[in-house]
């Protein structure tokens, strides 16, 4: 029956990579066995006698069994499939001049190459422009006559130097020395598993699971295909999620429009039959006056307006003077603009960073853009105090409303557009 032999796809995986470095050092072995056997053979009383040269029949039938240990060897371990591999160690084994094993081992060298180059050179869709360069000088030293040792070390050197991933990086050194299956599963995880500072709870169950399956010598590609997959899924989940609370978004966004349709073609007719005032008192404590807020003016607190637009419930503090509202700025700052963060607030137990402000003269204070979404109103009293304590409020706050955490930066304070800002006057040094 004809042999079938089927052509390896490269580049090889590392369960591949180790499992044929096993398989040739238990081949090796044997093979050395083989020709430690012979050689003690023939050195012993039972071997022939010699019958000198220039041709001894025992040296000569030493020599051809040596060879064709070797030449087994090297056919039944071939690294590459090539017919003109099998045809050059047979034309070296039979050889009319007798077996020429510098053939051989030429022959066997240059298919070490072949598989080196195909495995190890060949272009995948993740390879950077410096790395597709490296691979194609490497396979170039392949194609010569350089040390295979040599070119395996310069493609290591590369290949830490084009790496930007300093954890990669320590992969490769580490699966350089290990020696045990053991060792080998703990680099896998150092790599894949290490625990972080900032992993989530979902996060630490996902590592420890395939810490477990690593510990129990589960192979690399089998635990790596197992973690894409169920990473796959929770992305895919939370698209589907993210999908879902956009139309959610949108039809609510419709209504709201919709709302506000109606309510300025109802504004629109009272202004047609003239609207009667409508009064609240002045926000300054004892002050009596009553303010009518459908005045075309009015004066009130501008971040609590903009704050009651986003659905915070504290209301709008008016006030009937410039005077009153400068003379009631730092009760009404302490009672109603306090960062959500409390204590842990980066300014606590001031209100806020002290004379900071925009190009506009308004202050750094916003909300939290992804509880903002999900109808959460989080006030933060700068971006620093935002960033400084961002884990901590998606501990705290998202993760137990199953809120996604996407923005990186705070929905930053902004007055109606209709509005003129008074600065609150600063105390003199």
């Amino acid at each position: 029956m004809e042999e079938i032999r089927v052509r390896q796809d490269y580049p090889l995986s590392l369960d591949q990579r180790v499992e044929r470095a096993k398989c040739f050092k238990q081949a090796k072995g044997q093979l050395e066995a083989k020709l430690k056997a012979i050689r003690s053979y023939f050195n012993s009383p039972h071997a022939p006698a010699h019958n000198g040269p220039p041709s001894c029949d025992r040296c000569n039938t030493r020599h051809r069994r040596l060879a064709e240990a070797i030449h087994d060897f090297y056919q039944e371990h071939q690294p590459y499939l090539d017919d003109e591999y099998f045809r050059d160690l047979e034309m070296a084994l039979n050889n009319p001049r007798g077996p020429q094993l510098s053939d051989m081992h030429d022959a066997y060298q240059k298919q070490v190459h072949k598989l080196l180059k195909a495995d190890l050179c060949a272009p995948e869709p993740m390879d950077d422009p410096l790395l597709v360069e490296h691979k194609q000088s490497i396979a170039q030293k392949f194609d010569s006559s350089m040390e295979t040792q040599s070119i395996i070390d310069e493609y290591i050197a590369g290949q830490r130097s084009a790496l930007s991933n300093p954890s990669a990086v320590n992969l490769i050194n580490a699966l350089q020395v290990v020696t045990t299956p053991e060792q080998r599963a703990q680099a896998y995880i150092d790599y894949y598993c290490r625990a972080q500072p900032k992993d989530l709870p979902q996060q630490k169950n996902f590592k420890a699971k395939y810490v477990r399956l690593f510990e129990q010598l589960t192979p690399h590609d089998t635990v790596v295909s197992a973690m894409r997959a169920e990473a796959d899924d929770v992305q895919a989940n939370k698209v589907f999620d993210l999908r879902q609370q956009l139309g959610e978004m949108q039809m609510a966004f419709s209504a709201h429009l919709k709302n506000k349709a109606k309510r300025a073609e109802k504004d629109r007719r009272m202004n047609d039959r003239g609207v009667s005032p409508r009064l609240v008192s002045c926000t300054l404590e004892d002050c009596p006056i009553d303010i009518n807020v459908l005045m075309e003016e009015t004066i009130q607190c501008a971040i609590c307006e903009w704050l009651d637009h986003k659905g915070v419930s504290r209301g709008r503090f008016h006030y009937c003077s410039v005077e009153h509202a400068e003379e009631d700025f730092d009760n009404h700052e302490r009672q109603e603009h306090q960062c959500c963060m409390g204590t842990r607030c980066l300014y606590h137990p001031e209100i806020g960073p002290e004379g900071e402000s925009r190009v506009d003269g308004t202050e750094l204070c916003g909300i939290c853009y992804d509880c903002e979404n999900h109808e959460v109103v989080s006030y933060f009293c700068s971006e620093e105090c935002y960033r400084t304590n961002l884990d901590f409020h998606r501990d705290e706050i998202h993760y137990g409303r199953n809120i996604p955490n996407m923005a990186q930066t705070l929905l930053l304070y902004s007055p109606a557009a209709d509005m003129e800002i008074v600065d609150h006057p600063k105390p003199p040094i």
